[in-house]
């Protein structure tokens, strides 16, 4: 089955790769989703180069497989299921400890969106779930039924700023009262139309939980200081985010790491050393074009910077 899918910032990604022709281009993509970047990133390398492909989800590795088998045979392709916050364990399994490129694509797959069966809307009816790898973590299910009040709170204010957090949490904690366990989509989203009839909530809430249930911003973190720790000098990290927490994330490390001390004393005491330097000073964003042609891309923010 073919997936309609439209990359964001394609071209302003592919361009920023740099081949060494001279030795050997270990190049990692952190979030591989069905290839669709990759595919342009391969034909790239040179023979004997590496590609390593990061995926939470199982099926994408399987489905990314399927779009790759026939572009390159001359090449080494390293398939890693996981979740990028274990960058750095996963490539030392497979004796990696330094890269020349790494690549993050933190927007949603519109595979995960689109599709019935992933659970990651409320447009049908469905288990409440929204974990990109189902083999780890607590679903979103768990959540909704175990959270207290000020933390459902705190996640729908932090995560996407929804005017009715208050009134939607206590409105969960309410019906919980009577035994009541969520355990679908239509459940929820049924709740939060009783509170609120503005269209937009439920998109807030929803997205909210698929953030806390895959951790997204606590791996993300980890994941980018693990990425600088493991590039060689001289070589890129590029970095698509989709949503303002996620850019703030990536904006405010690059800074860390682009300066020499990170502390407020008037003397530095943290001995922090600056190891990379920012290419981009103001994000990247997609053209008007791009954005009439994919509406999704609007929200893109692409940062990048090279190991000193």
């Amino acid at each position: 089955m073919e997936w309609l899918h439209i990359s964001v910032l394609l071209e302003e990604l592919v361009s920023s790769i740099k081949i060494e022709k001279n030795k050997q281009n270990i190049i990692v993509d952190c979030t591989l989703w069905l290839a669709w970047h990759a595919k342009k990133i391969i034909e790239k390398l040179n023979p004997w180069d590496i590609f390593v492909w990061f995926d939470a989800d199982i099926r994408n590795l399987e489905l990314a497989k399927k779009v790759l088998e026939n572009i390159r045979s001359d090449i080494k392709i390293v398939l890693i299921n996981s979740n990028f916050v274990n960058l750095k364990s996963e490539l030392e399994k497979v004796w990696i400890k330094n890269i020349t490129w790494i690549y993050y694509d933190l927007g949603i797959s519109s595979l995960h969106v689109d599709e019935a069966e992933r659970w990651f809307s409320f447009k049908l009816d469905w288990p409440l779930d929204m974990r990109f790898d189902t083999s780890i973590w607590f679903p979103a299910s768990h959540i909704v039924n175990t959270y207290k009040e000020d933390e459902l709170i705190r996640i729908f204010r932090e995560y996407w700023e929804e005017p009715a957090s208050r009134k939607i949490a206590q409105n969960i904690i309410e019906k919980r009262k009577s035994w009541f366990k969520f355990k679908t989509t239509k459940e929820l989203a049924n709740l939060i139309d009783e509170c609120i009839k503005f269209p937009k909530a439920k998109n807030r809430i929803f997205q909210s939980l698929r953030i806390e249930t895959n951790k997204e911003m606590e791996t993300l973190e980890k994941s980018l200081k693990d990425a600088i720790n493991l590039l060689s000098p001289w070589w890129t990290i590029f970095v698509i985010s989709f949503h303002s927490l996620e850019d703030r994330i990536v904006k405010n490390i690059f800074k860390d790491e682009s300066r020499d001390c990170i502390c407020t004393d008037l003397i530095c005491t943290c001995k922090h050393k600056k190891q990379i330097k920012i290419l981009t000073k103001k994000p990247i964003i997609p053209t008007p074009e791009e954005e009439k042609t994919n509406p999704r891309s609007r929200s893109a923010k692409a940062r990048s910077a090279e190991k000193l």
